[in-house]
């Protein structure tokens, strides 16, 4: 069973050569009319050609509910998670999708291994954890507290290091980071280029606020404005992540769109292999620098 866009260009396929394909329906198609093929049909998969997105969770759980495999139409930007879901088939890319809430079991394990990784690296973390405190103190106050959004909708401070000048936002209220940021400060500058200004989320991490890997947490300010994007409350399922597929591949330069499709696929295809393969890209990228900004 396929389901594709018919408004937009959608690359071929040779899935009949290798399928029996049952059906074929357009998106988007309604919620009932998929819910009766897959009762009718009983597919025993289902391939969405299109974004994750216009992906209704309530299409996933119907998938699940009758034991019908799903899988999207991989995106460049998907292989940065070495995900062993990824399958070829029909000379197209796909990855498979689960279920966008979290399993108890599967939560607590994320959270142990975030205690272990930063325990393990506290040797290496707390001697530069210092050294940039007392560099950033000579133009001010070291420590930026800030209101977030979390898991459940959630609001918690997070702490960074403070990249801006003291005051940077009185005049004008809240302000999405860019690129060349002018409030940003010399020291500044090089901890965003670094992500080092993101160390002091450690101690997030320790509470139970955020996760190692995970979206990013958003002000509750911008939230509000993005509320009308498909979708974009399914961030609030877990934990936000100290880094992640958004932070690793767009950088302060991605839209909200952009970030939005790495959050849903890291959503559908978190696993502990997922989380320990984007912690390793993050170090790499700790030490050229973060290129994209």
């Amino acid at each position: 069973m396929v389901l594709e866009p018919s408004d937009t260009f959608t690359p071929p396929d040779r899935l009949d050569e290798e399928f029996d394909v049952a059906v074929r329906l357009p998106v988007p198609a309604r919620a009932g009319e998929v819910a009766h093929v897959l009762a009718e049909i009983r597919p025993r998969l289902l391939l969405l050609k299109h974004s994750l997105e216009s992906v209704d969770e309530r299409l996933i759980a119907e998938c699940l509910r009758c034991g019908t495999e799903i899988m999207v139409l991989a995106r460049p930007v998907y292989g940065l998670l070495r995900a062993p879901t990824m399958r070829r088939f029909g000379g197209l890319p796909w990855i498979r999708l689960r279920s966008r809430a979290g399993h108890p079991d599967g939560e607590r394990l994320k959270r142990v291994c975030d205690m272990a990784v930063i325990l393990l690296s506290s040797a290496v973390l707390l001697p530069l954890l210092l050294a940039i405190t007392l560099t950033v103190s000579i133009t001010g106050p070291p420590f930026y507290l800030q209101h977030r959004v979390g898991a459940g909708g959630r609001l918690f401070r997070v702490v960074k290091f403070r990249t801006m000048r003291v005051g940077a936002e009185e005049a004008t209220g809240p302000v999405l980071a860019q690129p060349n940021d002018a409030r940003v400060t010399r020291i500044g500058r090089f901890l965003r280029r670094s992500r080092l200004d993101e160390l002091p989320q450690l101690w997030n991490v320790l509470r139970g606020d955020m996760s190692l890997v995970g979206p990013r947490p958003e002000r509750p300010e911008f939230i509000a404005r993005f509320e009308g994007l498909p979708h974009y409350d399914l961030r609030h399922l877990i934990r936000p992540g100290l880094t992640g597929i958004a932070q690793l591949t767009g950088g302060y330069a991605a839209t909200v769109e952009d970030k939005l499709r790495c959050d849903l696929l890291y959503l559908n295809c978190r696993s502990m292999r997922v989380d320990l393969a984007l912690l390793l890209l993050t170090l790499v990228d700790l030490v050229r620098g973060f290129p994209r900004g």
